[in-house]
């Protein structure tokens, strides 16, 4: 019989120990990643409901710490090699981490610091523990932010779907209504932007994550929670559409400002609760339709049998002594060590967020374009420090340029002097403006060798061009992947990294899509030369 101090540690004071020793060290390896992700989840409004899992995944396994302990004295056979092969595979969850930091993808930092917890569960409580912890291990999955390819790629078609849903609605309700692209004009009312706010996809992450919690609890068949999960999606459509709509009758009826600030944060408040009462509604209804044949203790997470004072028994349970894990645990601790070595030295080398100023001002300067070429006029253009700030650009350089025909030619270089895993390439930010691509080439030559991509871009009645590549170093690229590749090799030899460049040329379709590839060829090839220089120059001196 264990005494109440005993209860409070997890079995014995060998593992207790062990367990604090494991903690200490993942804080240490993801503190900085720690700090990230809250500041992810407090700035980005659709994974608000993430700085909630912590708290409730910590009260779950609290009120399991009973027994957690009492397995600890009834190991399984088969519990060490697990520990072994978990132990093993916190190498990958490591390099995952140093990856991230090295901004290879900043979203795999997040997911190595939940798999590295749910195997050092593994290690200390074996295949049972598991088991028995893998809900709190879910909940803080859900915590983590899912990578913005996938947000794009989720948003783009939710955005549609919704918009043409609320123009449906509009013109029901007897105002005149017109739609080009994402921008929805209601007479009597100022043009809406239909925003990734707007598309259902914030909407759409938190519904999703509180029916999957929901569905954790809900003692029926994975059929049917699967079934209610699979509703978030029309729901999340249905909602946003209603939002925009009524955000446009307000806007002409009572106030614009309804459309904006506070107000339209609150409505989508007001909304999302909505959505989330119209899908409890809809799985109580599937509760009380669909006859239920009764769970087995299997279907709900819970242990098949219990012995006394919450052991978990079987064939192959053994009683055992003191904790024998020791190598897998060494290894844990290597491995952790060396990671949070990286880590440390890779935040050191890439400088933190900061830019020094001076350095920024000596690189805006040596991108600088010029303001003509023979036979095209230019026009410099000027944006302010929050434009810069969100396009992550730390210098850059932006012209227009004039053929005598009339046709116009947009040239953007865009540079960072930080390591950047975001480089706002047309194909991500044009869509999410309301252009839709039609065409997509990524090995499209380059006067001067090398390859670029060329998009197609429409927006309603127009068409546009856009030619793109990149830079790391005087390494041409023609995918942001490659300079990441480039980044990579960088780091791994210690040598100086140089900024990430940008190169994006914009040409309205005017005429015919033939015509106005052949003008930017020619233009292209007068541009090259200046484009060189001013890369090579931003990047060497």
């Amino acid at each position: 019989m264990r005494t109440r101090s005993e209860a409070l540690f997890f079995g014995d004071r060998r593992q207790t120990f062990a367990a604090v020793g494991l903690g200490v060290l993942l804080l240490l390896a993801f503190g900085p990643t720690l700090v990230e992700l809250v500041r992810e989840l407090w700035e980005r409004p659709e994974y608000g409901h993430g700085l909630l899992m912590p708290p409730f995944a910590a009260w779950l396994v609290w009120e399991r710490r009973k027994e957690l302990g009492a397995m600890r004295r009834i190991e399984h056979r088969a519990d060490r090699p697990l520990a072994i092969l978990a132990a093993l595979a916190m190498f990958p969850c490591a390099v995952a981490l140093v990856l991230g930091e090295m901004k290879l993808s900043w979203f795999l930092k997040p997911y190595a610091l939940v798999g590295s917890i749910g195997l050092s569960v593994v290690i200390l409580f074996g295949w049972r523990g598991f088991r028995a912890l893998w809900r709190p291990l879910f909940i803080l999955f859900l915590m983590c932010p899912i990578p913005w390819r996938i947000i794009i790629g989720i948003t783009l078609p939710l955005k549609r779907y919704a918009t043409v849903l609320a123009v449906g609605l509009v013109d029901v309700s007897g105002l005149p209504v017109t739609l080009h692209g994402n921008v929805m004009n209601v007479e009597g009312a100022n043009r809406f932007l239909i925003e990734d706010a707007c598309s259902g996809v914030r909407s759409l992450v938190s519904l999703v994550a509180v029916t999957v919690l929901g569905c954790l609890f809900w003692r029926r068949s994975w059929f049917l929670k699967a079934i209610v999960l699979a509703a978030t999606v029309p729901v999340a459509i249905g909602v946003n559409s209603l939002r925009i709509w009524g955000t446009a009758l307000l806007s002409v009826y009572v106030n614009p400002k309804f459309a904006q600030g506070v107000y339209h944060t609150f409505e989508g408040f007001v909304l999302f609760g909505l959505a989330a009462l119209i899908l409890g509604s809809f799985a109580l209804l599937l509760h009380f339709l669909i006859p239920h044949a009764g769970g087995s203790a299997g279907q709900s997470g819970e242990p098949e049998a219990t012995g006394t004072d919450g052991d978990v028994l079987g064939q192959d349970a053994a009683r055992v002594g003191p904790f024998r894990r020791g190598m897998s645990l060494g290894f844990v601790v290597l491995v952790l060590g060396v990671s949070t070595f990286y880590v440390y030295s890779v935040r050191a080398r890439l400088g933190g967020e900061s830019v020094d100023p001076v350095v920024a001002a000596r690189l805006q300067e040596r991108l600088r374009l010029p303001d003509a070429l023979p036979g095209y006029k230019g026009k410099r253009i000027e944006w302010n420090t929050s434009t810069i700030k969100k396009s992550g650009a730390d210098a850059y350089s932006a012209v227009v340029y004039h053929d005598p025909k009339g046709q116009e030619f947009t040239v953007y270089l865009g540079a960072a002097l930080r390591n950047n895993d975001n480089f706002h390439a047309p194909n991500v930010c044009m869509p999410s403006q309301g252009w839709e691509a039609l065409e997509h080439d990524t090995k499209v030559p380059l006067s001067g060798g090398g390859t670029m991509q060329r998009l197609l871009l429409q927006s309603g009645m127009r068409q546009k061009l856009v030619y793109f590549w990149f830079h790391a170093g005087k390494r041409q690229a023609p995918s942001e992947w490659a300079v990441r590749g480039y980044r990579l090799l960088d780091l791994f030899r210690g040598a100086k990294l140089s900024p990430t460049v940008i190169v994006s040329i914009y040409a309205d379709i005017g005429g015919t899509k033939a015509d106005t590839e052949r003008a930017a060829q020619q233009f292209l090839a007068k541009m090259r030369p200046h484009l060189n220089r001013a890369v090579s120059g931003g990047i060497d001196g």
